[in-house]
This record gives C-alpha cells, structure tokens and sequence, in this order.
C-alpha cells in the first residue's frame, strides 16, 4: 500500500455515485464531504440515460471537484453493453484529467453497481463498496438480471463493504469480505430545534404530524397514512417532499392530508419545526424493509418525537422512537405521543441520541476502517 495514504491531503478518492451532486443531501454527499476531509474527493455524477457530449469536472468544495461525464451511448442501465463503453470513456476521461497531477488514487468508492467495472480500469491502492440501496429492486422485472449482475460484481471487487443497514449483508451475495454495517446518520447542526419556522399550516391547537421523504409506493406506505387519516379527520398530516401518481392514490380525497412538493434542504427544518409529531409510515416484508432511514435521526435532532413503523433498523430504538404496525396501533402510538409533555429533559435526549448518530461520528468511523485498510 501507499504511505502517502496514511499521511492524506494529497490523495484522490474516485466516488463514483448513483446520485447526482446536485441530487440532494443524501448518504453519499455526506460520506463524500467525510471522505474530503482527508483525500481529495473527485465525486462521479451516474450516466445519463441520454447521450451527453459534455465533461465538466470542477470544484465544488474545498477538498471535493464534481464530475460530470460524457453519456456515449443511451441507455446503459438498461443495457450491459452501452453501460461498459459508457464507463471505458468516463474512466478514460478521468485518467486524462489525473494526469494533471501526480497525486496517487487512493480508493475507487463504488456507490452505483453500475460502476463496478471502472474499478478494474484506474490503479486505485483499495476499492470500497458502499451498499447504500439495492439498486436492481429499483428497476423493472427484465432489467434486474442486469443489475443484480452489476451488484455481484461490485462486491466482488470491494477491499471494504459497507453497508447502510443492519437488514441489508444478508440481501446481498456473498463476498469475500464480511460487510461492515454503517448506518445512515444526520447533520444535527443543521436540524436544530431552535430557528426559523415557516406558518403553521393549521389552526392552533389542531395536531400537525410531519412525514420528509419520497411519497411513493416503494417505502411510502400510502394505505397506511391514509387509514390512520380516515381515523383521526381532526389531525392533520404535512407530507414533504417529491411524490408519485402512485404514492398520491391512496390519499386522494383526503382533505386533512396535505403535499408540499419537495422543499429545499436549507428549508426542510423550518417545515419540520411546526409539526407536532414526526413519522415514518415505511412498508414491512418488501423490497426495502432493509432501509434505515436517516430521517429518523433528523427528526430526533430537532427534538420531535418519532412513530415509525417497525423497521428492521429501528427495532433497536424503541428507547427513543415509537413502533407501531398497522393503522389501529399507528393511530394509538401519535395519540399517545400527543399526549406526552414533551420538555427540555425529553428534547435534550432526542438531540444526544442524534448527535451520537451525526455524520462526523459516522466519518471518524469511516477513517478507522480506512486506516486498517490501508496498513
């Protein structure tokens, strides 16, 4: 291995990522910005899937550049082929642009499984795979073959596997590393309980439960808000963020249900702040009951009191968060939050159990495993 490694500053991390930089703040902006406060971070948006002529590669941080990349032929998730050349040119593009700088590769970081045969391509001193999702459940039936392929090949290559959930290793194939288990966690410093707040969407006085997230039919269990909302016409539930035709079904007609659209980042806590009662209505015994979602946490760090369904991830707070199944039980857990004084003591705890779960905690993490990696 490198010794420059160890030392950092100047190595490269090649982060090729299954969601855009300007996507959002996810899980791999915020291991990005961890990763960056070693290495130097080249952060690879997916391919199109449309031909783009174009590369930009710029910096967008102190110590992270943002790499946009030429798209050679449509369609590359859907089709090995175009996803193999796609991926020849942008390894080829990125070798060209490195060779602007000596520096050493310290890690390929494969966050898209697409991806998994860039790793072969560029002279990296270890490979980390990041198990953020099951892509290939994802995509239509036919194209999962395609993708799963992909995940295999990923894990295959990876010196280090992580994992975003507990729930998630015994969902993937087996490799010849243990995958490690690093959840998800937050910014408690931008989910403050205290600070700006938008108007408060309801008469005083009438109970407001807040939901941040995907309204869809994948995780967003939409049967399940929409009984509870049959139950209780006297609360009202605040959904934000981007939704589906899908996802919307189900509450169609509902008047005490109401969608925001998606809200920037910078504004989601002002949103999150006047609600009552934050949830997490998360379908059981599919595709992706392996989630763990880090807005569990950004709903602790504002010091809201939190009723989930009962995740695999979160079977292990029950400390801290309600869970409850189905829409009688659901329905009695808020109840029954709402009638809780919620004081300083209370607040005071939701925010220590965030902050023992923040992005930097998760970061030092992050670079001890690193540090054995490299020895």
């Amino acid at each position: 291995m490198h010794p420059c490694i160890a030392s950092g500053g100047a190595t490269w991390v090649i982060f090729f990522s299954a969601t855009p930089w300007h996507g959002g703040a996810h899980r791999q902006h915020a291991i990005a910005r961890q990763l960056a406060t070693t290495y130097r971070v080249i952060f690879v948006d997916p391919p199109g899937l449309r031909i783009r002529r174009g590369t930009s590669i710029r910096r967008v941080e102190h110590a992270i550049w943002h790499a946009e990349l030429p798209t050679t032929v449509p369609f590359g998730r859907h089709l090995p082929a175009a996803n193999s050349i796609n991926r020849r040119v942008a390894v080829a593009v990125l070798r060209r642009w490195l060779l602007r700088d000596p520096a050493e590769v310290a890690l390929v970081w494969l966050d898209e499984d697409l991806a998994a045969g860039c790793a072969s391509r560029i002279d990296a001193s270890a490979v980390v795979y990041d198990a953020a999702d099951l892509d290939w459940t994802f995509t239509r039936r036919w194209n999962r073959r395609h993708l799963r392929r992909s995940l295999s090949r990923a894990v295959a290559a990876a010196d280090l596997v992580l994992a975003s959930s507990a729930a998630l290793p015994a969902r993937m194939p087996a490799s010849r590393q243990t995958p490690v288990v690093l959840p998800n966690a937050c910014d408690p410093g931008h989910f403050t309980p205290h600070g700006p707040t938008v108007p408060r969407p309801v008469e005083p006085g009438r109970p407001l439960i807040g939901y941040s997230g995907s309204i869809d039919s994948r995780a967003f269990d939409g049967e399940l808000v929409a009984a509870v909302a049959r139950n209780r016409p006297d609360w009202t539930f605040l959904l934000i963020g981007p939704s589906t035709r899908a996802g919307r079904k189900p509450l169609a007609g509902l008047t005490n249900v109401l969608l925001t659209g998606p809200i920037p980042y910078p504004d989601l806590p002002a949103t999150l702040r006047v609600c009552d009662v934050a949830m997490i209505p998360y379908r059981l015994g599919g595709l992706v009951d392996y989630v763990h979602p880090k807005k569990c946490y950004e709903y602790l760090a504002l010091g809201k009191p939190v009723v989930a369904t009962p995740l695999p991830a979160l079977t292990g707070m029950t400390g801290v968060v309600r869970l409850a199944a189905g829409a009688d039980d659901f329905s009695a857990a808020i109840a029954s939050t709402l009638t809780e004084t919620t004081g300083p003591e209370r607040v005071a705890h939701r925010r220590a159990v965030a902050t023992a779960n923040s992005w930097s905690v998760r970061g030092e993490q992050l670079h001890r495993l690193l540090a054995g990696l490299v020895r």
